[in-house]
Formats: structure tokens, C-alpha cells, sequence
């Protein structure tokens, strides 16, 4: 296993994540006056978008390490390792877009104080989606991608 291809898995999901906050932030924007969103078929074609591209990113890591023999055992923790990455990473970008958005919502409120911890939460639970989809999506796609063994023909 190259460690290439594990970075190579995290900054595309980076990308793909930071995209869609980029675009989900400008559609904050255009609200009046920091506005409640409201569910669209935009949101959630963005949303299923970024959702699908994301899971293509996982099925495809599965499958090169199935074609590169990569031994079972060290599949779940690659998957890990990846989901981590992009979960810490992207979920930080992604804070870091919407926090102007998220304190004035939350100090309208009175909670702006908040912030911060609202802000971590969301980092962690990118994190924990990170780690459960990477793990999951990359072995069953390993375990679906791996070739059959060749059964010995008859002596």
C-alpha cells in the first residue's frame, strides 16, 4: 500500500467537501439578513452530490487496495486513517466557512459564546462520519473488488 494513495483519497475528499461548502455558503449569503435556509431541491441536490462523489472516493480506495493485494487486516485501518484525515480536515474547512453565518445565528440568540464549542462539535462528528463511512465503504468495496481465487485445475 503507497501512502500516496492515502493522501491522494483524503485531499479528494477534502476537495469535495470544501466545494460544497463553498457553494453552500454562498447560498447563506444570498439569504436577507442571516435568514433561516430553506430546504430546496438545490440544497439537496448538493448535498446528494457531494454525498455520491464522496462515496465513489471510498469505493475506489477499496478496490485499488483489493487490485494491489493489500492484505485484509490492513484495510479497515486504512479506511480509518482516511475518513480521520478527511474528517478533520474538511470539517475544519467547512467550520471555518460557516462561522460567520453560525455566530450570528447563535448570537441572535443570546448564545454567541457558543461558537467555539458549536463549531468543535461539528468538527468531531466529521470526524466520527469520517471514520464510519471510511471504514465501512472501504472494506466492503475491498472485499467486493477482490478477484476470486483461481481454483487449482485437476492434477
Amino acid at each position: 500500500m503507497r501512502p500516496a494513495l492515502v493522501l491522494l483519497a483524503v485531499a479528494a475528499l477534502v476537495i469535495i467537501g470544501t466545494a460544497e461548502a463553498l457553494a453552500s455558503n454562498a447560498q447563506l449569503a444570498e439569504l436577507p439578513g442571516r435568514a433561516r435556509p430553506a430546504l430546496t431541491g438545490g440544497g439537496a441536490a448538493l448535498t446528494l452530490v457531494g454525498t455520491g462523489l464522496s462515496v465513489v472516493v471510498y469505493v475506489t480506495l477499496g478496490i485499488v487496495l483489493a487490485r494491489d493485494d493489500t492484505a485484509e487486516s490492513r484495510v479497515l485501518p486504512i479506511g480509518i486513517a482516511v475518513g480521520v484525515g478527511a474528517g478533520l480536515i474538511g470539517g475544519a474547512i467547512r467550520s471555518y466557512l460557516v462561522r460567520d453565518y453560525l455566530g450570528d445565528i447563535l448570537a441572535s440568540y443570546g448564545l454567541g459564546d457558543l461558537l467555539v464549542l458549536t463549531l468543535a462539535v461539528f468538527v468531531a462528528l466529521s470526524v466520527l462520519v469520517g471514520v464510519a463511512a471510511g471504514a465501512s465503504l472501504t472494506w466492503l468495496s475491498f472485499r467486493a473488488g477482490r478477484r476470486a481465487a483461481m481454483p487449482r485445475p485437476p492434477s
